[in-house]
């Protein structure tokens, strides 16, 4: 073999320098350590799925951008869990004065609790009422301004307060004397009230009177880790402070449970599982490779020299993500569990070739020579094309797997070069005076038995292959795909959870799609909204939509205010002593004025208006807070929101071709929602995950040429790695496995993986003309080295992310079958190859 490309003299010169200052590669070990301890507190947690998928494709902008502007994950819910109907005035009380403690306390901006029906919500427009009527509507109002017209709305007004309706017409009568409130609401469209308020109390409740529902708006933003630690840790303090006043009270028992959910909890829950996942799969797959190390050499010795190099590896790794990345999100979590099952192959394949040279004789310093003259160039090249399949990666446009594949090859490369020089330090420090019998054998786990079987039976091992190959390749035609993204979210954030049961029990619809006009002022986007809604609500027809909801009907179209403006200007004196004569009229009626005062006055305010509504005449109200659902202001305009939800399980997948038609019309109008990111995403993922392999496999490829020095060799190493995808995928469509965003780029991880074996395998028969001791040498050291990879691997079942967990199990899938046939297939065709 020549290799005149790879730095072949690289393995010896490194193992040198580790066996000639052991102590001060060590100590420089050891200092890597407390760096990376000191730097892991400066990594940020990413908690966002949308940082995982491309982040330069328009699609995930535009709904993106959408989440940003209307604050979707901006909301603190408040849960509370109300007990029967006997109790319930109890629990309303400690209700109010959590909500009341909420409402007072510096970290959050406003509590929607209590909503007293239309008059708290419609109040505020009854000053401009006006603007919502028609211009001969507006002059017939003021016709009816002179006295007589006074007189008989005073008697209106005393007829309504006789009335056997009670309280709420009193309530009304005196917000309204004009009684202008049923043309108000026969005119506006309150889009955004979702949760319907009981009656009687005025409380969000859901249809069966059990949970109780507070709606609060923190003042920063949910993606403020910190600021959500800060937050949830005081919510506990706000619970004692209301049970506090409650018991003050006189109430006895236990007061109702009370839960949150929402962005802030439902982040910090995902940053928590992150962080839970990195250390669990980290430790896992330690402890996991450590005792299959120990099993494998059989001395507690051994345990070092995995664990030193292993470790100061990741600390290396880690610090080059802090530096370089900064941030660690659900799929980079993961880097610790895949370097230590990549890694630790390097350890057993090299340390298993120094303890064969012990025990067929070489003292110290001519074994370590051995393992990096002979095995060191095919851990070299290994790790090479390992770190290369990873490398590529970065030709995707998902962020997520750029950052790992980044972070993963990088750590590969630094994990080789730290076990050339710490493994021969230590075996240095610890091993060199041990007699040659206190070195065992690694252990086969039956591996030389089964390569010395094909061997014995090379055309039944052919024919076997050929039939499982063909099998598992009809199976992976049933493979399907999972577009989902929610899917790739994690079940166990109990955040997610309560969300989940608070949409199912109120009947919110909390992922519809949304089509988003932008506009440079609010005046033009709410225009141009209100010019789609006709299309729009023509496909709310069960087929296409189920229901379209959106605010702007609460602003009346602005050229009928312009109309209705104009009569006002035309009317100066409408105004004029209107409070002193309905006053008069209200005494002469037998009322008194004075609680009738500020209905009057919002009445003659709206006489004398000169400007169309906007937002701003909202501030402070409650329907502001509805408005700011559906408008919202970025830099250089105002986006107006109209939802639009599909039917009961239809268009999962992509959105109604209409719907994307009408907006294709409208080049001010966006598209934008989980099912239109997932069609998104399923177009393009396949032509990411293709272009990763491609380049991992041509990059493989061209770097086993360099080092076999014959493209028919290279070719012959790729063998085991293609059989086993194919087996890989047949097996996952066995077992009812899907393929998703996340695992589709499994095959170019497993590229990496799988060649190794092969390069080893190769690499040893050519070395010593394939001896039987040899290769029942190498196939021992093959399937140590793939179990330990199933360990490393299999760290990502236990993660709490799905995503992540089907890597994992596709990745042992492949792992696995790459090393059965490197030790089982590729030495029956080698032997075949050498007949000829």
């Amino acid at each position: 073999m020549s290799g005149r490309l790879l730095p072949r003299r690289l393995p010896l010169v490194l193992v040198r320098v580790g066996r000639r200052f052991p102590r001060s590669v060590i100590a420089v070990s050891l200092a890597m350590w407390v760096v990376a301890g000191l730097l892991a507190t400066r990594m940020n947690v990413e908690t966002d799925i949308l940082s995982l998928v491309p982040q330069h494709n328009q699609a995930v902008q535009n709904f993106k951008s959408t989440i940003e502007r209307f604050g979707t994950v901006d909301t603190l819910l408040v849960v509370v869990r109300l007990g029967p109907e006997e109790h319930r005035e109890r629990d309303l009380a400690f209700a109010d004065h959590l909500a009341a403690g909420l409402q007072s306390w510096d970290l959050i901006e406003w509590v929607e609790y209590r909503v007293d029906n239309s008059i708290e919500i419609i109040q505020p427009l009854l000053g401009r009422a006006v603007l919502f009527m028609d211009p001969d509507e507006v002059e017939a109002v003021i016709a009816g301004l002179d006295d007589s017209g006074l007189e008989e709305r005073a008697k209106a007004v005393y007829a309504d307060l006789m009335a056997p309706q009670g309280l709420m017409t009193k309530e009304v009568v005196r917000a309204d004397p004009f009684g202008l409130m049923p043309r108000l609401l026969s005119r506006v469209r309150l889009g955004g009230i979702e949760v319907s308020a009981d009656p009687e109390t005025g409380v969000l409740v859901d249809p069966s009177g059990r949970l109780l529902l507070m709606l609060a708006r923190p003042i920063k933003a949910a993606q403020d880790l910190a600021f959500n630690r800060e937050l949830v840790s005081g919510l506990d303090l706000k619970l004692d402070e209301a049970r506090e006043a409650w018991e003050a009270e006189g109430w006895d028992g236990e007061p109702p449970a009370v839960e949150f959910t929402g962005g802030y909890v439902v982040t910090l829950d995902d940053s928590e599982l992150i962080v839970s996942d990195a250390v669990l799969g980290l430790g896992s797959a330690l402890v996991g490779v450590m005792l299959l190390f120990m099993l494998a050499f059989r001395r507690k010795v051994a345990l070092v020299y995995a664990f030193v190099p292993l470790a100061t590896g990741l600390g290396l790794t880690f610090a080059f993500g802090v530096l370089v990345l900064g941030r660690m999100n659900s799929l980079t979590s993961a880097f610790g569990g895949l370097l230590v099952g990549l890694g630790i192959d390097f350890i057993i394949v090299l340390y298993g070739r120094y303890v064969e040279e012990r025990q067929a004789g070489a003292d110290h310093g001519a074994a370590i020579d051995a393992m990096a003259r002979h095995t060191g160039v095919g851990v070299l090249l290994g790790a090479v094309t390992t770190a290369a399949t990873f490398f590529a990666f970065l030709a995707t446009d998902f962020r997520g797997l750029t950052e790992l594949g980044l972070l993963t090859g990088t750590g590969i490369l630094l994990l080789v070069v730290t076990v050339f020089l710490l493994l021969p330090a230590l075996l240095t420090t610890l091993q060199h005076r041990s007699r040659r019998g206190a070195l065992h054998v690694i252990q086969s786990f039956g591996a030389d038995w089964l390569c010395a079987a094909a061997l014995r039976r090379p055309r039944l091992v052919i024919i076997g292959a050929a039939l499982l190959t063909v099998v598992f390749a009809w199976s992976a035609w049933d493979l399907r795909f999972d577009d989902d993204i929610q899917n790739m979210r994690s079940p166990d954030n109990q955040g997610m959870k309560l969300r989940t049961e608070v949409m199912e029990r109120f009947g919110l619809r909390f992922t519809p799609m949304t089509v988003r006009v932008d506009g440079r002022t609010e005046r033009e986007a709410i225009s141009v909204a209100r010019s789609l809604l006709p299309e729009l609500e023509a496909l709310v027809d069960g087929e296409n939509l189920a229901d379209v909801d959106t605010i702007v009907d609460l602003f009346p179209d602005y050229e009928d205010q312009a109309k209705v403006l104009n009569v006002l200007k035309g009317e100066p004196d409408a105004a004029v002593d209107l409070a002193v004569r309905f006053s008069e009229a209200l005494r002469r009626e037998g009322l008194n004025p004075a609680p009738f005062s500020a209905g009057i006055e919002r009445f003659e305010m709206g006489l004398t208006l000169t400007e169309p509504l906007s937002l701003d005449d909202l501030e402070g109200t409650l329907l502001e807070r509805m408005a700011r659902r559906y408008i919202a202001e970025f830099e250089g305009g105002v986006s107006v929101a109209i939802r639009c939800y599909p039917p009961a399980g239809r268009w999962r997948r992509e959105a109604p071709p209409a719907l994307e038609a009408l907006v294709d019309r409208h080049p001010e109008a966006v598209l934008t929602g989980p099912n239109v990111v997932s069609a998104e995403l399923r177009r393009i993922v396949w032509g990411d995950a293709f272009r990763a392999s491609l380049i991992g496999i041509v990059l493989v490829f061209l770097l086993m040429w360099a080092d076999f020095g014959s493209p028919g060799r290279s070719a012959l190493a790729l063998l085991p790695l293609v059989l086993g995808m194919v087996w890989m995928l047949g097996v996952m469509s066995f077992l009812g496995l899907r393929i998703n965003f996340m695992n589709i780029f499994v095959i170019t991880m497993v590229i990496g993986i799988g060649v190794d074996y092969s390069v080893h395998f190769l690499h040893r028969w050519f070395e010593t003309g394939g001896s039987p001791e040899a290769l029942a040498g190498i196939s021992k050291a093959i399937v140590v080295a793939a179990l330990t990879t199933i360990v490393g691997f299999g760290s990502l079942v236990l993660s709490h992310y799905p995503g992540l967990r089907s890597v994992g199990f596709a990745a042992i899938l492949g792992a696995l079958a790459t090393a059965v046939i490197s030790i089982t297939v590729l030495p029956v065709l080698l032997r075949w190859r050498e007949s000829r």
